[in-house]
């Protein structure tokens, strides 16, 4: 499955979610959920923003986990 990378909510996601969207650097790929949480009233747009960070900080957290796990499988001696 192709997956393109959201530039907005900066994770990636199957190419059918993605749009093309312009930004004043040119057309970048955009998901269809970030695009529709733009549309909203400015209270639904901050809790798009809030559970987006949330997201990331988890993702972050798993990343930073599985390199740490790693990092001390290498360090017990065998």
């Amino acid at each position: 499955m192709e997956t393109l990378f959201c530039y907005c909510c900066r994770t990636h996601h199957p190419k059918d979610q993605m749009r093309l969207f312009p930004t004043r650097q040119g057309m970048r790929w955009r998901c269809i959920r970030s695009i529709e949480a733009a549309e909203r009233s400015r209270s639904e747009r901050d809790a798009f923003g809030r559970q987006q960070t949330d997201i990331n900080r988890s993702a972050s957290r798993a990343a930073a986990e599985y390199v740490h796990l790693r990092h001390r499988m290498h360090l017990v001696p065998g």
